[in-house]
């Protein structure tokens, strides 16, 4: 074969085999596609999940709340289902509270969607998010005015710590309650009673108290589960039981 026609075949062979590679290359990488343009602004949903799970997004907007805020709310079928909180540290990136006990999450747009990308070391996939509006009631807030709004309850809890044996604390879903000697005192000073955090939508509610018993002093915790609908009007009474007596605590909602 002539030498100068081997060396311009052996060229177009290297070039089709380089521009092969340049275009797969391309087509595999998982890039941010939506460019600087996209902004983490607003409220964004949850589509397409493989068991149906909703989740809804806010960035920003939520009353009472600096811009950098975010709030997400797995609704409840999620085994997750509750309110996270976190804020933005840097355009792309949620640091969530240190209750949480999340890794940060970086956001990643493709396109006109978004999905998170845990900051872990894993490439764990947390579902695919488009721009939408919140769910009415979803984790007690509502939308107004472009506003997120929180519609918590509140409560407060009163007994009589007379006795020898005293209730040293009230949570509900891990919330302290403020406990007051009587409705008299207690008008102003209220705690969220939280929405559901269990698997199906319960609160755990857990007396702590103390006293002195035959091998010296003690302290105790006993735990109830109910649902946020429970607590009615006026007192809702939940009582801790120990040897023959028993213990009253009234929860009282506020509207």
């Amino acid at each position: 074969m002539n030498p100068s026609l081997a060396r311009l075949l052996l060229g177009c062979v290297l070039s089709t085999s380089l521009s092969a590679c340049d275009t797969s290359v391309a087509g595999d990488d998982d890039t941010d596609t939506g460019g600087d343009s996209m902004v983490v602004t607003g409220i964004w949903n949850r589509y397409g999940s493989e068991y149906g799970y909703q989740t809804d997004i806010a960035y920003g907007g939520i009353a009472g709340q600096s811009s950098d805020r975010v709030y997400m709310c797995e609704l409840p079928g999620s085994p997750t289902a509750g309110l996270y909180k976190g804020r933005l540290i840097s355009p792309r990136m949620i640091r969530w509270d240190a209750n949480h006990d999340l890794p940060d999450y970086e956001v990643v747009f493709e396109g006109t969607t978004m999905r998170f990308k845990p900051q872990n070391g894993t490439n764990t996939f947390l579902g695919q998010y488009r721009q939408g509006t919140w769910t009415p009631g979803a984790c007690d807030f509502t939308l107004k005015d472009g506003e997120l709004i929180d519609n918590s309850s509140t409560a407060y809890v009163v007994f009589d710590n007379s006795g020898e044996t005293k209730i040293t604390g009230v949570k509900i879903g891990g919330e302290g309650i403020p406990v007051k000697a009587s409705t008299e005192t207690a008008c102003s000073v209220t705690t969220l009673i939280p929405a559901g955090t269990g698997s199906n939508g319960s609160l755990t509610v857990s007396i702590s108290y103390s006293g002195v018993g035959i091998d010296g002093p003690y302290s105790r915790t006993q735990t109830h589960y109910m649902y946020r609908s429970d607590f009615k009007p006026g007192c809702n009474k939940l009582a801790v039981e120990f040897g023959c007596g028993a213990l009253a605590v009234c929860v009282y909602p506020v509207p």
